[in-house]
C-alpha cells in the first residue's frame, strides 16, 4: 500500500498482518492494540526528518518560526516517537535513539542516495509482496512531474 498511514491503519484494524515502512507510537495511546517493537539485536533503520529554510524562501520568518516551534523542547517532549533533542528524556520503557548499537541512524540517507541499491530493493520487495498499489499523494506530482 503506497504511503505509511493506509498500513498502520489496516494493521490496527486487523485487516493485514504487518507493515513495511510505517513508524508506530513508542508509548500508544489508550484503546491502540498494536505496538512499536524495537529489534533487540537486528538492525533498522533510524533517522530524523529532514528541516531547512532555503535561502531565497518567499517567507523566511514564518519558516524560522515553525522550526523554532517543532523544535522546542515542549514540542519534541510531546512528540510520539524518539527527539532530535539531547536534553529531552526518551519515552519510558526506551533508550536514546542514538544508544541503539542496531539503529542505523545514518543508513536511511546513505541508502537513498544509492540508487541502483533503493531500485534493487524495491524491485525485491515487488518479488516478495507484489505492486504498490493506492493513489499517489493527492494535487502533489514531486518537484518534476515530468521526470527533467
Amino acid at each position: 500500500m503506497r504511503g505509511t498511514q493506509e498500513p498502520a491503519d489496516r494493521v490496527e484494524a486487523g485487516t493485514a498482518s504487518v507493515a513495511l515502512g510505517t513508524d508506530g507510537m513508542l508509548t500508544p495511546a489508550p484503546g491502540v492494540k498494536t505496538r512499536f517493537v524495537v529489534p533487540r539485536h537486528d538492525p533498522f533503520m533510524a533517522w530524523s526528518q529532514r528541516a531547512a529554510i532555503f535561502k531565497d524562501a518567499k517567507h523566511p520568518a514564518a519558516a524560522k518560526l515553525y522550526l523554532n516551534w517543532w523544535l522546542s523542547k515542549q514540542t519534541q517532549s510531546d512528540f510520539y516517537m524518539w527527539s532530535v533533542r539531547t536534553d529531552v528524556a526518551a519515552h519510558q520503557g526506551y533508550r536514546p535513539i542514538w544508544d541503539y548499537p542496531n539503529a542505523h541512524v545514518d543508513g536511511f540517507a546513505a541508502f537513498m542516495e544509492d540508487r541502483s541499491m533503493a531500485e534493487r530493493f524495491r524491485q525485491q520487495l515487488t518479488l516478495y509482496v507484489g505492486e504498490v498499489t493506492g493513489e499517489p499523494s493527492p494535487g502533489w506530482l514531486g518537484l518534476h512531474p515530468g521526470g527533467r
